[in-house]
């Protein structure tokens, strides 16, 4: 009868530790939600539920991992595709709460920032076409036939230095606006929360820098691949510790404060057009009546 070994057990534990509190998170989140769901609140919701599905997913396929094939390809693609999806979900709430806190003027694809911080995120698909290029995936032919995943080294570099660019280059805009804040945030009536805003996501980007190089500098130093189950409990700690600094980030008072306030008013902002021409039609219709009568 097979019984699993101690690092089978730790990670498993490990898993579900991570299910409980991403699932906690997560139904904090929507329980605090009133009214509309923005966009950027959607990405956080899509962040954690990202999240949640990868140590899910990770929790299920570690018991299955030795002697199975399958399970273990599975573990790869979860460890790679799955979790390059949440990054870049990341990165995309990043960019939503840059344009947000630099007060604009203009609206979001009229903004160079803003299109230049989402076009960078393309190369991920030739990164994701990489990793399965130089993938590393194979079980052992002997007992306990444990599985074993990663990357080869070009693939391991590349995504290496690629997510270490990107992470730095988004802190240091936080760091910009906390430092240097534009004059419009200076005047703003939002300045204090806003200089907490962006502080405290520095600090999310610090940490998402300090995870990534953990999960992916084991896979430049270990080219044979590292077994399924470290791989896998190492990624669902990167995206749990990730998720829990970024709910302390958004349910800071201030932050609260500042979303609930600035998003209505950008959402309203949108749209004086439609409103300036219901005005003139019933402009119109009046001056009709009157001079029938």
């Amino acid at each position: 009868m097979y019984s699993p070994d101690e690092y089978e057990i730790l990670a498993e534990v490990c898993s579900v530790a991570c299910i409980t509190i991403l699932s906690l998170i997560f139904g904090r989140k929507v329980a605090s939600i009133e009214g509309r769901v923005y966009y950027i609140r959607g990405l956080l919701l899509a962040l954690y539920g990202f999240s949640w599905a990868i140590a899910l997913i990770g929790c299920m396929l570690t018991s299955t991992n030795n002697g199975n094939s399958i399970s273990c390809s599975l573990s790869f693609f979860n460890i790679s595709l799955i979790y390059t999806i949440t990054k870049v979900i990341l990165y995309l709430y990043w960019i939503e709460k840059l344009y947000i806190i630099s007060m604009p003027k203009i609206s979001r694809f009229r903004s160079f920032a803003y299109n230049f911080n989402v076009i960078i995120l393309l190369p991920y698909i030739a990164l994701i076409v990489l990793m399965i290029y130089y993938r590393v995936i194979f079980v052992n032919q002997e007992v306990p036939y444990h599985c074993w995943i990663g990357y080869r080294l070009p693939a391991s570099i590349a995504v290496l230095g690629y997510d270490i660019f990107i992470t730095l280059m988004f802190t240091s805009m936080f760091a910009k606006y906390y430092f240097m804040p534009n004059s419009a945030q200076q005047s703003s009536q939002y300045a204090m929360a806003l200089k907490v805003t962006t502080g405290r996501n520095i600090i999310i980007g610090l940490v998402a820098l300090s995870t990534a190089l953990v999960k992916y500098c084991l896979t430049v130093v270990y080219q044979d691949g590292l077994r399924g189950l470290v791989a896998t409990c190492v990624t669902t700690l990167d995206v749990t510790i990730v998720s829990c600094v970024v709910h302390w980030v958004t349910t800071h008072p201030a932050e609260t404060q500042f979303m609930d306030r600035i998003l209505p008013q950008q959402n309203n902002n949108e749209k004086p057009l439609k409103l300036e021409i219901k005005q003139h039609q019933e402009v119109v219709v009046l001056t009709e009546l009157s001079s029938k009568a």
